[in-house]
């Protein structure tokens, strides 16, 4: 070969390389999304100007912290600022909301040392020393100090930034100064961004997370929430998480009846298919967990019972009765429509009007089939059902209150996948239609079928009484057939 076609072709065989490589990268780089931070700049509540209050950011828990006005803070992007200590050693700390476990985040922040004067041995004009953490085995905190000031002016730092892997979802996150002291370093402008964790691609439908539960940024019962949300159609609102919603096909199923052909010939019918898809969500499974929960020990025991259908059919009447298992539409009707509100503004319809994508909880189908089975064949329909995965948050603002949803549904936006398949007869039924007719035996007793022979409690069939003449007789040799 020319050397100069050798040079196009491995030229043209790495350049495909290069162009296919770095897919991927821009692909993750793309991921890279903000981090919710409530109140950042610290502007709520507003402090009167020049002064300070031993108040925590609103959205934010503060211990021993005061509130700087602008002024007082004198900030380069005229922003109020947190004290991290009044008088006693301090702890400022909010959630990151929408942060996954595994999502990889980095919180940037600015600081300064205390504008504040008689300090006494807390001298900000050394710089004051504070710590940034986040809970989780591989997340060390970080040691920050400010920068040092002269006369007791504010000496601010832009741009410092504390990175963590997230341990739990909707993390927390805190500032903490160690010395006693009115002179605590400030902080405000807090910004945060995050490589989202993967999606869980893998989480069955009937085995959604379990919701968690948030009065302000302490954990609570799921219940408490779900109560309150239940007061109205429109005291909670939720809002969707684009990053774990999406749209799948759901592993193919068998419906209707099955066609073996065992004749020679074709066989050709025209039938209806039903077929109902199911709603589920993490809030309806919270309560039958806990429902299982609660059970005692006895109750979830069953009693031995005798061999047999008789004792089969005694531990049927004795075993407890399971909840009945509803969708949040029946249960819960006002979560459901404020989950469907919030489903159908995130797609782009703020006004609730009709859409190309309703929320759909449940959904029933019919399909009539015209079916041709050729000779030695089976036939069978399946369906690939289309759904929903909807991941977000039920939000309560008057009570500060807020909950993490999942739900499957049916999908409203593209049908099922709906499948007439063929194919050859596997060797139970090419055995099974190889069979000669066996009417004698009843129940039947051939492959494939099962036998109650040699079951005890079915009664044979008797004799016929001595002394009375039968219709028939069986054909031997040596006596010829006779009739009544």
């Amino acid at each position: 070969m020319p050397r100069r076609t050798t040079t196009y072709c491995l030229s043209a065989l790495l350049g495909g390389s290069l162009v296919l490589s770095t897919l991927p990268g821009a692909a993750f780089a793309a991921e890279a999304v903000g981090a919710r931070i409530e109140n950042p700049d610290l502007a709520s509540p507003t402090v009167s100007a020049g002064t300070v209050q031993k108040v925590a950011p609103n959205k934010w828990d503060g211990k021993n912290t005061q509130l700087f006005s602008a002024s007082r803070a004198g900030h380069g992007g005229g922003l109020q600022a947190a004290s991290l200590s009044d008088g006693s050693a301090g702890t400022l700390s909010t959630r990151l909301w929408r942060v996954q476990k595994g999502s990889t985040v980095t919180v940037t922040w600015d600081d300064s040392p205390s504008p504040l004067t008689n300090c006494g041995t807390d001298d900000p004009k050394k710089g004051q020393e504070y710590r940034v953490s986040v809970a989780g085995e591989g997340n060390s905190a970080q040691t920050v100090t400010t920068e040092t000031t002269t006369a007791s002016k504010p000496h601010w730092h832009e741009g410092r930034s504390y990175s963590f892997t997230a341990a739990e979802n909707n993390p927390r996150i805190s500032w903490a100064y160690q010395k006693a002291s009115a002179c605590g370093p400030l902080v405000t402008r807090f910004h945060a961004t995050q490589d989202p964790a993967p999606v869980p691609y893998d989480l069955k439908k009937a085995r959604l997370p379990m919701p968690q539960a948030y009065q302000g940024r302490e954990p609570v019962e799921p219940r408490i929430v779900i109560q309150d949300c239940l007061g109205g159609p429109r005291t909670c609102h939720f809002e969707k998480d684009d990053r774990y919603s999406y749209r799948y096909y759901d592993r193919p199923r068998m419906v209707g009846q099955a066609y073996i052909n065992c004749t020679r010939n074709a066989i050709t019918d025209q039938r209806p298919v039903n077929w109902e898809e199911l709603p589920y969500d993490n809030v309806t499974q919270y309560f039958s967990q806990r429902k299982n929960d609660q059970q005692t020990p006895q109750q979830q025991t069953p009693q031995p019972q005798p061999p047999g259908p008789q004792g089969l059919q005694q531990q049927q009447q004795s075993a407890p009765q399971q909840p009945h298992q509803t969708d949040v539409r029946k249960g819960y009707e006002n979560i459901a429509t404020q989950i469907a509100a919030g489903f159908t503004r995130a797609d782009g319809n703020p006004l609730e009007m009709g859409t190309n994508n309703p929320l759909l909880y449940g959904r029933k189908e019919q399909r009539t089939a015209s079916v041709t089975v050729q000779p030695g064949e089976v036939s069978w329909i399946e369906v690939q059902a289309a759904r929903e995965r909807i991941a977000g948050t039920l939000i309560h603002d008057s009570k500060n209150e807020r909950m993490d949803v999942f739900a499957d549904l049916p999908s409203g936006s593209f049908g099922d996948r709906f499948y007439q398949r063929t194919g050859p007869m596997s060797k139970v039924e090419l055995t099974r239609c190889g069979d000669a007719r066996d009417n004698a035996r009843t129940p039947d007793n051939t492959v494939g079928a099962p036998t109650l022979r040699k079951v005890p409690h079915l009664v044979p069939a008797g004799e016929a009484p001595k002394g009375r003449k039968t219709r028939t007789v069986p054909l031997t040799v040596d006596h010829p057939s006779t009739r009544d």
